[in-house]
């Protein structure tokens, strides 16, 4: 998968796939972390894995062992629990004030996410890097529709304010048509509807995905 954009959103864009992948448990406690194998995963240079790695550092996700060696930390249940909580209100938020400036936003242009959702799904599966970074485009940019540029800029700057996508589809849901009812939702202009329909996706979505992201870490 090749990340095309410009150099700020790559590096935002490996930051916040690598602390889902770490907070939904896809990159286990105690996964060592390679830098040119993850670039390389993700079709990047290392700039932006070197500066994701030094980011959840800092936040405590990532821990530098012995060799400079980096390492996945352990987070812990309430920890996942409080992340859940604090995706279903943020999410909340989100579906009340784009449902009510639902005649401003360019529909079409978060539509149009979809297709590099959809592409995903087809090459990679759900479990794929590719997969994960179109959600995360997707979901992000709803986020974006929602906040007046100031806002957005700094909720983007704080990641703690701006949850990561703290949950992973389950089975048994066709994710492209669900994000497309999704959209209609927000779209709709009902409010209460909009709400309904981003809390179900939020509530339904949550679950812990076992195992080990394949590639990412060493084996």
């Amino acid at each position: 998968m090749t990340v095309a954009a410009g150099a700020a959103t790559v590096r935002e864009r490996v930051y916040r796939y690598l602390r889902q992948a770490v907070m939904t448990g896809e990159l286990p406690p105690g996964s060592r972390l390679v830098e040119d194998r993850i670039a390389e995963e993700l079709g990047v240079s290392r700039t932006p894995v070197r500066e994701a790695l030094q980011r959840l550092t800092s936040e405590a996700l990532v821990t530098r062992i012995r060799r400079g060696q980096l390492e996945v930390c352990a987070v812990g249940p309430r920890e996942r629990a409080e992340m859940h909580l604090l995706r279903v209100a943020f999410d909340e938020v989100v579906a009340r004030l784009v449902s009510q400036r639902a005649a401003e936003v360019d529909w079409q242009a978060i539509l149009d996410r979809l297709g590099p959702l959809e592409a995903a799904l087809r090459d990679g599966g759900i479990g794929s890097p590719a997969f994960a970074m179109a959600h995360l485009d997707l979901h992000m940019a709803v986020n974006r529709a929602a906040f007046s540029t100031r806002t957005s800029t700094f909720l983007e700057s704080q990641a703690f304010l701006y949850p990561t996508d703290d949950y992973v589809q389950q089975g048994g849901y066709e994710p492209v048509e669900q994000h497309r009812a999704l959209i209609a939702a927000l779209a709709s202009g009902d409010e209460e509807q909009a709400v309904a329909a981003a809390l179900a996706h939020a509530v339904r979505g949550h679950a812990r995905r076992a195992g080990r992201a394949d590639g990412l870490v060493e084996g």
